[in-house]
């Protein structure tokens, strides 16, 4: 739920709210609602531009989600608040434990070790703070690797070159891209089956108020679940986000030869559309480590989300020339390449520290990741490559 590359409905190019360009609010919310921003006194400034918008026409879930995540100004990634870490609205794996990026500098040196002599790119898209591309870079300092962070705002660290556009960095003769939590932050089209008729779920004003109607859905919507053969059931929402697969197509443009490794939540389609496990979607809102369903409250103030649907991308790579060659929970992902080497999963007798009650908290933390009943059961891996060996990684490897 973290970081985001956007492509809007209806303008040429990229844009995304971390990387390759600026924020903007979609053409498509700038030319239906006709909107000029300017605060309205006595109310706070982002529900002003909503309640301007919602005048002149409702909204579309993905619009209002659009505006209230990445509105220049007022939107929840516009904010300069933190909004990730154990103090903030909601956590990541970089930002829970070292052991994340410990197993992925791992990982990386198995990639030098297997593919090239040469120069080589490890890029992070949607870098954050680059605390992660940075750590990555100090455990692999002295070899011939280039390492670079791809967000909306350049950060100074040493060793990392950050840049606002992935077409800028050197692509060298191999590459490793990182996507951590960047797809689920895509804005999404909220669904519901009603008599056989798929709706979309908009965003009005009733009583001085947000509230849903309903409008029909595009054909665009129906086609989505018809090419892939998917049948919703008669009251059951579903989530979608039509830039999953695009997002990952550029993605895989740049990718010559190597790997991408997304870590994301989400299912393949079969299991994310089944109206016996999710008949309500996956929808949800994260503000002070809380999740809710009340996707309209307090915009601008939470993070909002939903799973994605992970055979999109799979599709999107293999149509690229990859071959998938992992997808399963991130437990599974950091135990193969070998998390459990970190110091933190040593017996305690055998690590020194001044601050016993510290020590503690770092080696649970790091165990949720790991875990049947932390992130790491809840956050799934795709790796995929191309021109890259298919047989023999370590993330590949039985564990048991």
């Amino acid at each position: 739920m973290y970081f985001l590359i956007f492509v809007p409905l209806d303008c040429p190019g990229l844009t995304c709210r971390n990387t390759l360009a600026t924020i903007q609010i979609s053409c498509r919310v700038r030319h239906v609602c006709g909107v000029t921003f300017g605060e309205m006194p006595g109310e706070p400034a982002l529900i002003g531009q909503l309640r301007n918008m919602l005048e002149q026409s409702d909204l579309s879930f993905r619009d209002f989600m659009e505006v209230a995540l990445y509105h220049p100004q007022f939107g929840y990634y516009s904010r300069s608040l933190p909004r990730v870490g154990k103090t903030s609205d909601f956590v990541t794996s970089p930002t829970l434990s070292p052991v994340f990026s410990f197993a992925l500098s791992l990982l990386i040196s198995e990639f030098v070790r297997n593919l090239t002599d040469g120069m080589y790119s490890i890029v992070d898209i949607g870098c954050g703070d680059g605390a992660l591309i940075h750590s990555l870079y100090a455990a692999q300092a002295g070899g011939k690797a280039q390492f670079f962070g791809v967000d909306r705002y350049p950060h100074a660290r040493e060793g990392v070159h950050f840049t606002t556009d992935l077409s800028s960095v050197p692509k060298n003769e191999a590459q490793v891209v990182l996507c951590n939590e960047l797809f689920d932050a895509l804005p999404f089209a909220r669904l519901v089956m009603r008599d056989e008729d798929l709706y979309e779920l908009w965003v009005t004003e009733r009583d001085g108020q947000l509230d849903w109607s309903e409008h029909e859905a595009e054909a665009r919507y129906r086609d989505y679940f018809a090419d892939r053969g998917i049948e919703l059931r008669d009251g059951q929402f579903a989530d979608v986000s039509l830039e999953w697969e695009a997002m990952y197509e550029d993605i895989c443009r740049f990718v010559t030869r190597g790997l991408i490794v997304t870590f994301d939540y989400g299912f393949p389609e079969k299991q994310l559309f089944s109206s016996r496990i999710r008949r309500f979607g996956t929808a949800a809102a994260y503000a002070g480590q809380q999740v809710s369903r009340n996707l309209l409250a307090n915009p601008g103030q939470q993070d909002l989300t939903a799973h994605i649907n992970f055979t999109d991308l799979q599709r999107a790579g293999e149509r690229n020339g990859f071959t998938t060659l992992f997808f399963d929970r991130q437990a599974k992902f950091l135990l193969a390449t070998g998390a459990t080497e970190h110091e933190l999963f040593k017996p305690l007798d055998e690590i020194a520290t001044a601050n016993p009650v510290l020590l503690r908290e770092q080696r649970e933390e790091a165990r949720r990741l790991v875990l049947p009943d932390g992130i790491g059961e809840d956050i799934r891996v795709l790796v995929q490559g191309k021109g890259v060996p298919t047989e023999g990684w370590s993330f590949q490897r039985k564990l048991f």
